[in-house]
């Protein structure tokens, strides 16, 4: 089971290894000029959608990342 945090969100957009930005309101409004929250990846909230193989490309670029510093 994979943990319900921003990281496994779809609407979450990586930025480094720690955090990203939330994109639900762009995604439910269609606008693409609206808000783009700075985000956590161990965090959540309560519009949380499940990412299905996103979660995983995330975590091997993470790890990817990681590795080379």
């Amino acid at each position: 089971m994979v943990a319900v945090t921003c990281l496994s969100c779809k609407f979450y957009k990586v930025k480094d290894t720690t955090s990203g930005f939330c994109l639900v309101t762009v995604k439910k409004t269609g606008n693409r000029e609206a808000e783009r929250p700075a985000v956590e990846a161990q965090t959540s909230c309560d519009q949380w959608e499940d990412a299905g193989q996103q979660y995983y490309i995330r975590l091997g670029w993470i790890k990817s990342q990681t590795n080379q510093e």
